[in-house]
């Protein structure tokens, strides 16, 4: 079975590292993309904290308040969730240990990279870790509004900005996690069991911060607090 997966496996890779150093502008964007599309993911970060409220021309509503500071408090535990996500992975790679494609294989290498181990990929764990602090907030939010209006209908002019603000961002984090892992692929340093790997720990590690945050609010309204008085 291990086997059979591995092989399934590099087959993948080959598939999709084969047109890599054919094609000059494609492999200047996958290159781009494997290397530098990783700090977009601050930019994201930073749309989601949004206008300090200071700055703002009129006066927002309790509730547009409250969606502001739920939104925030996601910004204040992503750098959480992507620590745990690489401390999974160094713990991971204590016991599992996979060459580089190019160093096991004949390769399309586009980019220069050390030869460690490529299981599990640390950008696909930090961008799926973003990804997954969003989208389960998203979720808790709906289902918590749901609750607070049952019976009645929650769409109000505060509730769709903020689901779709929020769910825009989270499709556009998503897109950048599968475009990186796919281009670290493509130039020839990650397989795909690897990003696989890496997102489904990025993704563990959202899932763990997303139960402690719950928990832990007080925490998070101090910093909250804090923030506000610094703006």
């Amino acid at each position: 079975m291990l086997t059979r997966l591995l092989q399934l496996n590099y087959m993948a890779f080959q598939k999709i590292n084969a047109p890599a150093g054919g094609h000059p502008v494609l492999d200047a964007i996958m290159i781009f993309c494997a290397n530098s599309l990783i700090f977009f993911f601050p930019i994201i970060m930073l749309m989601l904290w949004g206008i300090p409220l200071a700055w703002r021309k009129h006066s927002l509503s309790p509730k547009e308040v409250d969606n502001y500071r739920e939104r925030r408090a996601v910004v204040l535990w992503i750098g959480v969730a992507c620590v745990l996500a690489y401390g999974l992975n160094l713990l991971i790679e204590q016991f599992v240990f996979e060459p580089r494609p190019f160093v096991s294989h004949k390769v399309h290498l586009l980019v220069s990279h050390p030869a460690d181990g490529s299981f599990p990929s640390d950008h696909s764990a930090w961008a799926f870790a973003v990804v997954g602090m969003i989208l389960l907030d998203l979720l808790l939010v709906f289902i918590a509004r749901q609750r607070e209006h049952y019976g009645q209908p929650f769409w109000q002019k505060a509730e769709k900005k903020f689901f779709l603000t929020t769910g825009l961002l989270c499709v556009l984090a998503l897109l950048l996690a599968c475009s990186i892992g796919v281009a670290r692929v493509f130039v020839g340093i990650h397989y795909p069991g690897d990003i696989i790997g890496g997102a489904i720990d990025g993704l563990f590690a959202a899932s763990i911060v997303t139960w402690v945050r719950q928990r832990l609010d007080w925490i998070t309204q101090a910093f909250l607090r804090l923030a506000t008085m610094l703006r």
